[in-house]
């Protein structure tokens, strides 16, 4: 990963957390990608970090890509959660309850629809867990 996803990671302490943007757990065999948040990952693109939110490679990131497609409204919305977190600093209890509020609505529409003859939500994406209790007491030991 280059310097922004680096510098992201440190400053919003998802090691520590082991969460993602999106309230994600970063599984043992998983790895943290760097997601465009504003303008897309593109040769003109910038790779910086207030363009970034960094997200789970095997089950968040390419979750929201899938929703991007299937419902650009959602995507906004859930895009929009990610640049409130970048602009407090901190991954907040809020901005995951509305991601996970969003992702339950996207779930709820489109369990059963399929792209491509695959389907839409694989089961790998509803496995997460919202901890705000755990995720307020490490950000307060954090801070």
């Amino acid at each position: 990963m280059k310097e922004p996803g680096l510098n992201l990671i440190r400053k919003f302490h998802l090691r520590e957390l082991n969460l993602d943007f999106m309230g994600y757990h970063l599984l043992s065999d998983d790895i943290f990608s760097f997601h465009h948040l504003i303008i897309p990952s593109c040769k003109k693109g910038p790779f910086i970090e207030c363009n970034g939110a960094i997200l789970c490679c095997s089950t968040s990131h390419p979750y929201l890509h899938i929703i991007e497609e299937v419902d650009y409204d959602m995507f906004l919305s859930i895009t929009s959660e990610m640049i409130d977190e970048y602009i407090k600093g901190y991954i907040d209890k809020e901005n995951l309850v509305a991601i996970h509020d969003i992702l339950n609505c996207f779930e709820r529409e489109y369990y059963n629809d399929k792209i491509r003859c695959k389907f839409v939500i694989k089961d790998g994406f509803l496995q997460r867990s919202l901890k705000s209790d755990i995720l307020i007491r490490k950000r307060t030991l954090l801070k």
